[in-house]
């Protein structure tokens, strides 16, 4: 095997993490405390860092039951997963609050939730806590996930001194002659070394667009996760020889995309509640339950990807939010401690009155006013289609799609509101696969020597999102876990 000499690395540790958020924090972390020299690689500034856990919602999800949590797990995978995999996720999953208020006591994670499909055999064993507290609440607005990363990371830097190279994008892996990965080299030519092994925690391809076309089920598609996440790991792993897995998925909802004034996108997450809300696709006609979007599960984008082959046409993406005044006027219709909002890249209104005015959110006296501004091909059905359900309404009639009763609120006080809604959400979860011991694969099924991965890229989901706060909790599991392989497959650390 080359010596670190001959490969001419700039500096070296024993594990070299590339990403830093709940993934790779967490792999540094589990390091670091056994013993082990760490780097960590870090694409964006300091001054500019948004990891996807400083723009979520900050929970995150726990276990109290290995054979439960694995079942639940393996159910929500649908065959996407290997069972071990859920397993290792389960069982780590069952520590992870305490782990947690061991690096940062002030967090005080309080439960607020629980599985996502409570029918489903193990979800009991599921719980999903939340930065917790008045003081929390009081000082950051309830901005959760904010609140998360920067006790986390203020505890990190405080107490482990491993140091983070901002600004440095990790551009290809570094191979020695037997073909071990030894190390990293940035995009401006630095040459890391890796001793024991380097973990890939640098998100999925949630921002890159070539990406999204030729592996998610649909276009367009956009995401309101961290505009730094641009599939760098997975060219990365490609070029050593890594399998790939689930590249067609994503954790997925309905969200807006805007145009901002530099032509930029900006993704966001849309918040149909309080009820009074009709969804239709582009020819002005419902198709779905729009309480599972208005509520934020997960499930209801699989109904944006249907594709008319008689047409060529994606019927469903866009969508159209129809709503009213009263609604305009009960507030944000964005969450403001998730995403862009949350971390300063764009501030909506209270009353949504700057994004009417943007055009981001049309406006007419009629819904098929407010149908046309939007875009949608036959406003005067949707015009039709909104009067049939406000009769609904008012009739209290079954509705066809068996959207709850006490959701059925008419859409009727003028002006009228529409809002195209995209195929999207936090993330995407394909990447190179992955076993139980955070190993990234080769095409043959064998461990690359030397290659580990955690969180978005390539992440342990697969057809349906497990709970509120999956994604943090499977970054921090299997960050944990590819550390701790990193130094058992490589020897203790120095």
């Amino acid at each position: 095997m080359a010596s670190a000499g001959t490969l001419g690395f700039d500096r070296s540790a024993d594990i070299v993490v590339v990403g830093f958020g709940c993934a790779g924090l967490a792999a540094a972390i589990t390091a670091w405390r056994a013993g082990a020299e760490v780097l960590v690689l870090e694409k964006e500034p300091a001054d500019a860092h948004t990891p996807s856990t400083r723009m979520s919602g900050g929970m995150m999800m726990a276990t109290t039951d290995v054979g439960k949590a694995t079942a639940y797990l393996d159910r929500c995978a649908g065959g996407m997963v290997p069972r071990d995999v859920s397993e290792a996720w389960a069982r780590r999953a069952t520590g992870l609050i305490d782990w947690l208020l061991e690096i940062a006591p002030e967090l005080n994670l309080a439960r607020v939730g629980g599985a996502e499909h409570p029918e489903f055999e193990g979800s009991d064993a599921f719980g999903v806590y939340q930065p917790g507290g008045a003081k929390t609440r009081l000082d950051l607005n309830g901005k959760a996930g904010v609140f998360l990363w920067e006790k986390l990371a203020q505890n990190f830097h405080a107490k482990t001194g491993v140091p983070v190279l901002w600004d440095s994008p990790a551009d290809r892996l570094i191979r020695a002659d037997d073909g071990r990965i030894v190390g990293v080299e940035t995009t401006d030519g630095r040459r890391i070394g890796a001793r024991k092994g380097v973990i890939l925690t640098c998100g999925g391809y949630l921002h890159n667009a070539r990406m999204k076309r030729d592996y998610l089920r649909t276009w367009p598609v956009y995401f309101y996760g961290n505009p730094g996440n641009t599939g760098d790991g997975v060219r990365m792993a490609q070029e050593v020889g890594a399998d790939l897995w689930h590249m067609n998925q994503m954790i997925g909802r309905a969200i807006g995309n805007f145009q901002l004034e530099d032509g930029s996108d900006l993704p966001v997450i849309l918040f149909l509640n309080p009820p009074g809300y009709v969804i239709t696709d582009r020819y002005g006609k419902r198709f779905a339950d729009e309480s599972a979007q208005a509520n934020l599960l997960h499930g209801f984008y699989y109904h944006l990807l249907a594709y008319d082959p008689a047409t060529g046409e994606t019927p469903r993406n866009p969508c159209y939010w129809f709503f009213d005044e009263k609604r305009r006027k009960a507030g944000m219709l964005t969450l403001p401690s998730v995403g862009a909002h949350a971390v300063g890249i764009y501030t909506w209104s209270a009353d949504n009155s700057a994004e009417v005015a943007r055009g981001w959110i049309a406006k007419g006296s009629t819904i098929a006013e407010a149908a046309a501004a939007a875009g949608v091909a036959d406003p005067a059905a949707a015009q039709a289609e909104v009067e049939a359900y406000n009769r609904a309404c008012r009739e209290g009639s079954p509705d066809p799609f068996g959207r709850p009763a006490e959701t059925m609120v008419p859409v009727e006080e003028g002006p009228f509101y529409c809002v195209k809604l995209y195929p999207g959400g936090s993330n995407t979860t394909g990447g190179p696969r992955r076993n139980a011991r955070a190993q990234i694969l080769d095409t043959r099924g064998q461990p690359i020597p030397g290659l580990y991965a955690a969180g978005e890229l390539g992440q342990a989901t697969g057809m349906l999102y497990p709970s509120d706060g999956s994604n943090l909790s499977e970054g921090f599991c299997f960050g944990q876990i590819a550390a701790e392989a990193a130094l058992a497959d490589n020897g203790a650390a120095a």
